[in-house]
Parts: structure tokens; sequence; C-alpha cells
């Protein structure tokens, strides 16, 4: 399926991966078929900040408006995130008491959580395995 650009409107809801993009390519979060119904898996990669997190908040905001269920964001390839990025998450959590983030966490992030006190706002699991789906 061609990617999504953040900004723009994504295609109706489909079985398929659906990949939104930013338009510099740094960073793209991939909607994949999730093996448990009522689950959304988001697959993040690359650097998020304030330039280039819009793509994971369309994906986090489409996932929200599914029906029932939880999302599971899977952050082990994201290699860098700011502020911008911990604020997105922070309101997907706010937004969705079964929001999960599977691992495994990279470094910075475990520093972007600990430094700002919000490792204890997530359920964070070590990785899609822990979730019962690969």
């Amino acid at each position: 399926m061609d990617p999504v650009e953040c900004g723009h409107s994504a295609p109706a809801a489909a079985p398929g991966p659906r990949t939104y993009r930013t338009p510099s390519g740094t960073a793209w979060v991939v909607r994949e078929p999730s093996p448990v119904p009522g689950t959304v898996v988001l697959s993040a990669t690359g650097e998020f900040d304030l330039h280039t997190v819009r793509c994971l908040r369309q994906a986090l905001a489409e996932a929200r408006h599914e029906d029932g269920g939880r999302t599971v964001l899977d952050i082990s390839q994201v290699c860098f995130g700011d502020s911008s990025f911990l604020h997105v998450l922070v309101a997907a959590r706010s937004a969705d008491p079964g929001f999960v983030l599977a691992g495994p966490v990279p470094r910075q992030l475990r520093q972007l959580f600990s430094l700002s006190g919000t490792q204890r706002m997530f359920t964070i699991v070590k990785d899609r395995a822990a979730l019962g789906f690969g």
C-alpha cells in the first residue's frame, strides 16, 4: 500500500499494512495486521521530533477511533524521541488506558522516560511476544 504522508487524509481502513511517513522520510509508522481482534498494532521507526512526530500522532489518532480494543506501539526501532514524541505518547496513554508500548526499548528512550519520570505511566512489555504475538 502507498505511504500516507502525515498531514494528509489517510485512506479508509484497509486490512493490510499502511505506512504513515514524514515528508523528510526520517520517521514513519506502519500499521500492521493484528493477530488479536480488537487490537491495533503500530510499529514506529526513525527519529521523532517536533518536525516528524505528526505521522505518529495521525496513526495513533486513527487507531483510537477503531472499535473497542487497545493499541500496541512497537518502539524498538525508534532511534530518537524528544519531548514532542513523549507528549504524543502521554496523550495516547491518557486517551486509551489500554495503550501498550512494546520493546525492546532503545537506550535513548529509556533515558527519556527515566529523566521525565514517565516510565511508570506506560505499560511497557519487553517485546511483542510478551503480548502473545510477534
